[in-house]
């Protein structure tokens, strides 16, 4: 949790310093000292609180939890200072309320390090520092090395953790250790079997530590992914690469046309794959093979909208979280009727959704006359829905008749 420890060590001297002042100071002016002080403290303390709130460094849970803590010892010393004002003047030996007071700090720390709190804010702290290094053109190497290290000691005091499986996987394919981002992956896939972009993460990982071969086990999860959510981006982007590879240039072409109306108009991932495709038609050509030009026909009654999503201005997230713009019934299944994914590298942008990119035969939008429309950062990179996530809400859309100027704002956290 950034920034606890702070807290965790500024309140402990606190402590010490409640026990050791009666030793310098007469009670009566200690006790109006004190309070001042602890306002003081309280407001700095808040301020700071705030601030990381507004910039997203915590949650609003967090800083719930951290103002409540906050408030609470405020109370408890305001009451203490009373107390002491009623107490006898007798007082303790030195050497006694010394100990005390230097047995505080060493005890909370030692409770932080038990709870397993601390090694949250180090990995927190490292990812922060690697993506200030990041985004100044500086070397990471070292911290990524030692986020990774954190990340895997982390993970075996808590093998499931959905967050950090999906963060060493995500990492592990930056450096290119291929068969340890497939080992994160497979295990986030025990804890959402049923999620199609995790199965996509998970094929991905898979195919490329096996040398970039379309073994069944890639295949099947590549299926099993599809068969969630038949426009899953990862999933058609490999396939076609794949495909383009063993010289199957018309299957590469397939599956990247049902990739595009998922990236965003100006997304560098949509000139390549405009480009493979281009290259893949003449490859065809060249071997004698007559490719057809002619469009997709156009489904009667086909329902198309054109939304236009960024994000709000106060909102700091990292430019490669995952983005999901989805249409889905007002009042009806909450299964999404068109989807489209993209990163926060993409935003802003206009995003079309329509009926071909419906996600289960007979479950499109023209098949409703209202939906909401949902564009989300996810945390942890998936599509379903969790704490952390920011999200924007749009809606109810008349399918029939939509305005022509449908804005998504992504600027809400979800607790």
């Amino acid at each position: 949790m950034p920034e606890f420890l702070l807290v965790s060590l500024l309140l402990a001297a606190l402590a010490a310093l409640f026990v050791l002042t009666p030793l310098m100071l007469n009670r009566s002016v200690q006790s109006g000292e004190r309070k001042e002080v602890n306002v003081a403290l309280f407001k700095d303390r808040l301020q700071e609180l705030e601030k990381d709130h507004r910039e997203a460094v915590i949650t609003e849970e967090e800083f719930q939890t951290l103002k409540t803590e906050l408030e609470r010892r405020l109370l408890d010393d305001a009451e203490a200072g009373s107390a002491e004002v009623a107490i006898s003047s007798a007082r303790p030996a030195t050497s006694v309320l010394v100990l005390l007071a230097l047995s505080i700090p060493v005890a909370g720390l030692l409770i932080y390090q038990q709870t397993g709190a601390k090694a949250d804010w180090e990995i927190t702290q490292t990812l922060k520092q690697t993506r200030q290094k990041a985004a100044a053109g500086q070397s990471t190497e070292q911290d990524v090395t030692q986020l990774v290290n954190q990340l895997n000691e982390r993970l075996d005091q808590r093998p499931e953790d959905p967050h950090y499986l999906m963060l060493v996987g995500r990492t592990q394919m930056e450096l290119g250790n291929y068969p340890a981002a497939t080992d994160a992956y497979q295990r986030l896939s025990l804890v959402y079997p049923e999620d199609p972009s995790v199965l996509a993460q998970y094929a991905q990982a898979l195919y490329l530590s096996s040398g970039r071969m379309l073994t069944d086990k890639v295949r099947a999860l590549a299926d099993k992914a599809l068969s969630l959510n038949p426009q899953q981006p990862t999933v058609l982007g490999m396939m076609g690469i794949a495909y383009f590879e063993e010289g199957d240039f018309q299957q590469a072409i397939n599956y990247w046309e049902r990739l595009l109306p998922m990236l965003g108009p100006v997304s560098p991932n949509r000139q390549m794959i405009t480009a493979g495709i281009e290259q893949a038609k003449e490859l065809l050509r060249e071997s004698g093979v007559e490719v057809a030009e002619t469009p997709a026909p156009v489904e009667q009654g086909a329902v198309s909208l054109q939304v236009n999503v960024a994000i709000g201005g106060s909102i700091q997230v990292d430019s490669g979280a995952s983005v999901f713009v989805f249409a889905r019934a007002v009042g009806g299944p909450r299964m999404p009727l068109a989807v489209a994914r993209m990163t926060v590298a993409d935003l802003p942008a206009t995003i079309t959704l329509d009926d071909s990119m419906a996600m289960a035969p007979g479950f499109k939008l023209s098949g409703f006359e209202q939906v909401e429309l949902v564009a989300r950062i996810s945390k942890n990179g998936i599509a379903n829905r969790g704490p952390g996530d920011i999200e924007g809400l749009f809606g109810p859309v008349n399918t029939a008749s939509p305005a022509d100027n449908l804005t998504l704002t992504i600027n809400q956290l979800v607790k």
